[in-house]
């Protein structure tokens, strides 16, 4: 079964984990097509093309990129794109983008015009009923109509795709993770060492860096930030006023942060909702946490996890890990307490938090949801041994009028 993926965006390193599950299956050849995307995401591709003989990938120039507006739902590939194939015809497209996008329109376009019996299926992680600007909703329409069967992450996107018109089938397929890679290992921190508390993710506002950093200061424990962005400087001048004490490593390839991970106590995604307008500046678009992938990392790493109340968090944590409202300090500061003060409680956490992570997120899982639906469609069989009831997490079925 040969599939096309098509993808654009900064965004998209955590995607080759996929590729790399998918390539694990020997009936599966995968292209993926991508425009835009960051440098890591570019060395994760070429290290997974030398590893794997079936993956073949193509970094298409792009005419409009998410640097100049802000938003992935620019992104343009460059006309021709489809020619790459050198009329090889996939057996499905897969496409990592909304609805709305413009790469989004392209993948429908090119699969139209060079493949017009071929099954097309749509990433969806939208968490808010958002209305963009002309011309947007005409090809959020149009994808609508044409696409055979949705994947979207959550049931909160489910719910979005419903409530703009999306009539077909769908399967939940949330963002996995890469046990073989996250999993847990001995503790990095020094015998004796004080609370550690971590936070990986952008250094932005709407990341609820100001929280964090005042519940840390209010607790008196250690912070461990990896990331980047425009709070980086906030959090420079409390490591020079906490020597020893707040530490910022920049953000680091994928496959070393189990480690860091290794050296917290805890992991916090303190995230608040805020209102976005970079793709107009007159239309606000709420920004709304919609999975938060770190916390699944962790959580299969064995650190205990604290997420606020915003968007797919406390779906994504369930019961292996601690919710708070956000934006409220204390409570935060509440949450952390406990987990230093009761060692078994955090033990008990992490252990269910590594068995939620293993079992319903995994991307081996999220592998099979895919190309059970993809074999569907094709009308073709492959190997079915490692795939998981239809009824988990990665692979919840529900069917359309489409």
């Amino acid at each position: 079964m040969h599939v096309l993926i098509t993808a654009g965006g900064k965004r998209t390193e955590h995607w080759t984990e996929l590729f790399a599950a998918l390539c694990d299956r020997p009936d599966v050849a995968l292209t993926v097509l991508a425009a835009d995307v960051s440098a890591p995401t570019h060395r994760a591709l070429d290290r997974l093309a030398r590893q794997r003989p079936n993956l073949r990938y193509h970094l298409v120039p792009h005419l409009l990129g998410e640097d100049r507006t802000g938003h992935m739902a620019s992104v343009l590939f460059r006309p021709g794109t489809g020619r790459l194939l050198g009329g090889q015809r996939p057996d499905v497209v897969h496409v990592i983008g909304e609805a709305a996008y413009l790469t989004t329109w392209q993948a429908i376009r090119m699969r139209q015009r060079y493949w017009p019996a071929t099954p097309i299926t749509l990433h969806a992680a939208q968490n808010i009923v958002m209305r963009f600007p002309v011309p947007f909703p005409r090809l959020e329409r149009q994808a609508y109509d044409t696409v055979d069967h949705a994947f979207p992450i959550t049931p909160a996107a489910l719910g979005v795709l419903r409530a703009k018109g999306y009539q077909g089938a769908a399967t939940i397929v949330p963002l996995g993770v890469d046990t073989t890679l996250f999993r847990p290992r001995p503790v990095s921190r020094p015998q004796g060492g004080r609370f550690t508390v971590g936070f990986v993710g952008r250094l932005e506002p709407h990341k609820g860096v100001h929280d964090l950093l005042r519940a840390v200061e209010l607790l008196d424990c250690d912070l461990l930030a990896v990331g980047g962005g425009s709070l980086a400087p906030e959090i420079e001048r409390l490591a020079a006023n906490r020597p020893g004490r707040v530490r910022l490593h920049g953000w680091t390839d994928h496959g070393d942060l189990p480690k860091l991970l290794a050296r917290m106590d805890v992991l916090v995604l303190p995230s608040i909702e805020v209102i976005q307008r970079n793709l107009v500046r007159w239309i606000g678009i709420p920004l709304r946490e919609q999975f938060g992938r770190v916390l699944v990392e962790a959580m299969a790493c064995g650190v205990p996890v604290v997420g606020s109340d915003v968007g797919e968090i406390p779906y994504v944590l369930g019961t292996a890990g601690l919710t708070y409202p956000a934006g409220d300090v204390l409570a935060l500061v509440d949450r952390l307490a406990r987990l230093r003060d009761n060692p078994d409680f955090a033990r008990r956490l992490a252990s269910q938090g590594v068995s939620r992570a293993t079992t319903e997120f995994s991307w081996t899982g999220v592998a099979d949801s895919m190309c059970r639906v993809w074999r569907q469609l094709t009308g073709t069989c492959g190997p079915s041994s490692q795939e998981q009831p239809a009824d988990n997490a990665a692979g919840t079925a529900v069917n359309g009028n489409h």
